[in-house]
């Protein structure tokens, strides 16, 4: 009896040892879960430049385009529209996109092909970083940090535009930071982003953000 009651006790302590190792490796925060959400989008947005062969597509933007070329849609300036993205799956949209010809739109006068395009970030729910102060939003690198310093804006940013202006035109995948108000505060994430030499493409490759209001996080991480 007495062997077994020391052999209980034994058992007893392994499974307190063992659970305690276990409980190490479990974040308190999150429960062992990744205080970064991550997404993948993957969307190609194209503004074809040659007017001729724009009226000639029937891709969803082109058709856009074709609409106020026509008169069905009542617009001051050539542009893809808003293509809106709910990050934070809140049945809210916190960002749009589009491409614009920054020319009004002359129906009397069409050019043959559209030469003074941009691309651009509207922040409807968040703050983008813009360091510039001057619309041109900052395109960071895999691992840069993003957190509280720097100068954040809720208005629109450039991303690419003719002249070689932007900073995000023609430099491969690059990311946008942005922040956004969650209940306890400010939460970080970046999205990344590629343009074009001339700001017809523009493509959205992912996105994350911290669900905590941690104030920090590496452009391109997802855990």
């Amino acid at each position: 009896m007495k062997n077994i009651n020391v052999t209980l006790m034994y058992l007893f302590a392994f499974l307190l040892l063992l659970g305690s190792c276990k409980s190490k490796d479990v974040d308190p925060v999150t429960n062992g879960e990744s205080d970064i959400q991550y997404n993948i989008i993957e969307k190609e947005y194209v503004l074809i430049r040659d007017v001729a062969e724009l009226q000639q597509s029937d891709d969803e933007i082109s058709l856009h385009v074709d609409s106020i070329l026509n008169g069905l849609i009542n617009a001051e300036f050539i542009s893809t529209g808003y293509k809106k993205f709910d990050l934070n799956s809140d049945d809210i949209p916190d960002i749009a996109f589009e491409i614009i010809d920054l020319l009004e739109f002359n129906p009397d006068g069409l050019p043959e092909s559209f030469d003074h395009l941009a691309a651009r970030a509207i922040p409807l729910n968040l703050f983008i970083l813009d360091n510039s102060t001057y619309g041109y939003a900052d395109a960071l690198q895999k691992g840069d940090v993003i957190n509280t310093e720097g100068i954040w804006t809720n208005e629109t940013v450039v991303l690419g535009t003719f002249q070689n202006a932007g900073q995000f035109q023609c430099q491969g995948e690059r990311y946008l930071a942005y922040r956004f108000f969650g209940d306890q505060g400010f939460q970080y994430g970046w999205i990344q982003l590629q343009c074009s030499q001339h700001s017809d493409t523009l493509n959205v490759i992912d996105f994350a953000y911290k669900t905590n209001t941690e104030p920090t996080i590496l452009a391109g991480q997802i855990d």
